[in-house]
């Protein structure tokens, strides 16, 4: 979980204090962009304009759970929802963790499934809870059927990273803390 501040410019020293100060007895540091982008690799949040955007459904993006189609009064979009709904799920966001803890992916990566591609990350990052590399991407199906737990399964999937292809696991539950145990206690 997360907050954002708005401060007025010549309040931000104080801000940082006072927040250092009322952290301390909590552990608080200061954490890096790649820190916070580590974590949310690791979690599988998704991140605008990577793996969503305007081309991805919410059931692509495995976010099917926060639409509300009975909303009272409907809403714009909601008969493309109700279409995409209907189709079987050939494309899908997945969460990916390589089997070496050495090499280190950044996003745009081939992912191949028994040697053929099928898609790429859209976001990857190593992750140090983890300890290895972690990623996120849409892997598809050519013949329309539906990416699910057991076809994901089934499969031996690898990463090309600069033709070096490299083991991985794949799922379409976050590698860390699936469950959501660690944010709710």
């Amino acid at each position: 979980m997360g907050w954002e501040l708005y401060a007025p410019v010549e309040f931000a020293v104080t801000v940082f204090e006072s927040l250092h100060a009322a952290g301390s007895e909590f552990g608080l540091r200061d954490a890096g962009y790649y820190a916070v982008e580590s974590l949310r690799l690791e979690k599988a949040y998704r991140a605008w304009g990577r793996e969503l955007t305007p081309d991805d459904t919410p059931w692509q993006a495995g976010l099917g759970w926060a639409v509300k189609l009975d909303k009272p009064g409907g809403f714009l979009g909601r008969q493309a929802l109700v279409d995409a709904k209907a189709q079987p799920l050939a494309r899908r966001l997945v969460s990916v963790v390589l089997e070496d803890h050495e090499p280190l992916l950044w996003g745009g990566e081939t992912l191949l499934r028994d040697g053929r591609p099928v898609g790429d990350l859209t976001s990857a990052g190593y992750g140090h809870t983890v300890g290895a590399s972690v990623g996120l991407g849409y892997v598809r199906r050519d013949d329309g059927q539906l990416i699910d737990a057991a076809w994901l399964d089934g499969g031996k999937f690898e990463i090309d990273l600069a033709g070096v292809r490299l083991k991985a696991k794949v799922g379409l539950r976050a590698p860390y803390d699936p469950a959501g145990a660690r944010i709710k206690g």
